[in-house]
């Protein structure tokens, strides 16, 4: 599992890059630093969650989440309903926005995720998601 997270990791981090986004923070890439866990405001486990890829869209001046989700065991466990809500209700403080959160998936997962994220976060958030399909595959699975 931990190969399969390091790649999409990077995926994530290409992605972020070839956006033009600011990256912060990337998870087991060796020139970045990890991600700060981002504060939770009373959700469910109460623990603040950490992205996987952190970065900073200076075009719309908000701040970009990205999230890796290798096992669709692990798409409505309490952590991860925890990071959609930490996520979700994150913004810059400067100006209000909103963060986008981009989830990257295996394909497999994408159309379990998205009926999952659709019922549990809230319409108004949906323009801030962002669903990528990974290229990099999950052998064995």
């Amino acid at each position: 599992m931990k190969d399969m997270y390091s790649a999409l990791v990077e995926e994530l981090l290409q992605f972020f890059l070839s956006e033009k986004y600011t990256v912060v923070g990337a998870a087991d890439i060796e020139q970045y630093q990890h991600p700060t866990a981002l504060e939770n405001d009373g959700y469910g486990d109460q623990q603040p969650k950490r992205p996987d890829v952190f970065a900073f869209d200076e075009i719309n001046k908000r701040f970009v989440i990205g999230v890796v989700k290798i096992s669709e065991d692990d798409l409505e466990s309490v952590h991860s309903l925890t990071q959609y809500d930490v996520f979700f209700d994150h913004k810059n403080s400067a100006n209000g926005k909103p963060s986008r959160v981009c989830f990257i998936l295996p394909t497999g997962s994408i159309a379990q995720f998205t009926g999952i994220i659709t019922h549990y976060i809230h319409p108004d958030y949906w323009e801030n998601l962002t669903i990528i399909r990974a290229k990099t595959e999950n052998q064995g699975s």
